[in-house]
C-alpha cells in the first residue's frame, strides 16, 4: 500500500499549483487584478479550493486566513511585535496543525511605480521580513507571490535591488534613502513567468 503524501509535501503543491493556476486566469481574464488586495482575493480563493481537496481523511482541514496577525518573541526594528502575513495556510488533523506556510503579495502596475527602486526595495523587504517570521516559528515555509504589467522590472540587471530575469537574490547594504537587506536563506535565481501581458514571480527557498 502507498502511503498518503506527508503534509508538508501537499503544502507546497497546493501553493505551486495555485500559483499556476492564478497565472493562467489572469492571463486567460477569467478574473482581473489592478492592486494587492485583487491578488489576495483570487489567489486565495484558488488556494482554498485546492486545499479542501487535499483533506485526505474526516478529521483533516485545510485553513486559510488572509492578513493574519503572528506573534514575534524577538521583533527587529522593521518588524513589528505584532505582524501581518498576506496569506497564511495550514493543513491541521484533529485540530492540531500539521504544518503551515506564510506568503506576501506584490503588485508592481507601471501606472502606479514611477519609483521602481522603490518598488523593488518593497520585494526585499517582504523577504526579508518572511525570513524573520519563519525563524521565530519552526522554520515554516515561505513564499512571496509578485506580479507586474511593467517589463523594465524583468530588463534592468545590474542595478540596486534588481528583480530583472535570472538575477541571484542577494543582500545589500543600506543607505540613506533605503533600509540594509539581509538574507540568509539560499534562493534560485530570479525566473519570471510570462502570461500575456502580465508577468508573475514566485520566491522561495531553496529546500536544503
Amino acid at each position: 500500500m502507498s502511503p498518503l503524501i506527508a503534509p508538508e509535501i501537499r503544502l507546497n503543491q497546493i501553493i505551486d499549483y495555485a500559483y499556476t493556476l492564478f497565472c493562467n486566469r489572469v492571463a486567460g481574464e477569467a478574473v482581473h487584478i489592478d492592486n494587492e488586495a485583487s491578488m489576495q482575493l483570487h489567489l486565495s480563493n484558488i488556494l482554498l479550493q485546492i486545499g479542501l481537496l487535499n483533506q485526505f481523511s474526516a478529521d483533516e482541514q485545510f485553513y486559510i486566513e488572509l492578513e493574519k496577525h503572528i506573534e514575534l518573541v524577538n521583533p527587529t526594528s522593521k518588524t513589528r511585535r505584532k505582524a501581518r502575513v498576506d496569506i497564511w495556510i495550514e493543513l491541521k488533523k484533529g485540530g492540531k496543525t500539521y504544518c503551515a506556510a506564510a506568503l506576501e503579495l506584490k503588485f508592481l502596475k507601471k501606472s502606479d511605480t514611477p519609483a521602481v527602486t522603490d518598488a523593488r526595495h518593497s520585494v526585499y523587504q517582504d523577504l526579508e521580513n518572511l525570513e524573520h517570521y519563519a525563524s521565530q516559528l519552526d522554520n515554516l515555509p515561505i513564499c512571496e507571490i509578485v506580479c507586474s504589467d511593467n517589463l523594465n522590472f524583468l530588463e534592468n540587471k545590474g542595478i540596486k535591488f534588481s528583480i530583472a530575469q535570472s538575477t541571484d537574490i542577494q543582500s545589500y547594504p543600506g543607505d540613506t534613502t533605503y533600509s540594509r537587506i539581509e538574507l540568509s536563506q539560499q534562493y534560485p535565481p530570479i525566473h519570471w513567468d510570462q502570461y500575456g501581458k502580465y508577468n508573475f514571480l514566485k520566491i522561495s527557498p531553496i529546500i536544503r
